[in-house]
């Protein structure tokens, strides 16, 4: 009788043990540090954390893209992203800032939820924020746009809405530590 109870005793020890291995495994899974990260293309060099990636960018203007790993679908396209494009242009920067803007509200996929001029370390910018209907469903994207050199640069982030408040730091962020050249 008392083998049985010891052998008992030690099966129940075995899977206790078992089991706060596998917690234990399982917790410094989820706990992984970030580190931070630096990506340079095209004169512009920016700083990210290690779960965000280098994606494909869908626009011609686009300088560099990055998303958050796991949003990044089989064409390497991120729905949580960011992405930084060069663009040239003429004639009053702010005016042309707001063209771009101006076509959009005649598009009823889109809706423009705030504009304004902003500063961002000590550059003046444009900030713009809307949501957008087309494609795999309704997205929240932060826009900040500024002049150098006679290009026009935006800094762009998109994310499903329900992600776009989650992810605003990587943003915010990027956006801190940029430097072009």
């Amino acid at each position: 009788m008392k083998i049985n109870v010891f052998k008992g005793s030690m099966i129940i020890l075995m899977v206790l043990l078992f089991l706060v291995s596998v917690t234990a495994v399982s917790s410094a899974d989820n706990n992984t540090d970030v580190s931070i990260l630096t990506l340079s293309k095209g004169g512009i060099t920016i700083q990210y954390p290690s779960d965000w990636g280098d994606s494909q960018a869908t626009s011609n203007y686009s300088v560099m893209a990055i998303s958050k790993i796991s949003s990044v679908d089989g064409l390497g396209i991120g729905k949580i992203n960011i992405n930084i494009e060069k663009k040239p242009f003429e004639g009053e920067f702010g005016s042309f800032v707001n063209e771009t803007y101006d076509k959009m509200k005649k598009d009823s996929s889109y809706k423009l939820v705030s504009s304004g001029s902003v500063v961002v370390n000590n550059k003046e910018a444009y900030e713009y924020v809307y949501t957008s209907t087309q494609g795999t469903g309704e997205k929240e994207h932060k826009a900040i746009w500024f002049e150098k050199g006679g290009q026009a640069y935006v800094i762009m982030y998109s994310a499903p809405i329900s992600d776009f408040e989650n992810n605003l730091y990587v943003f915010d962020f990027v956006l801190s530590n940029i430097q072009i050249n």
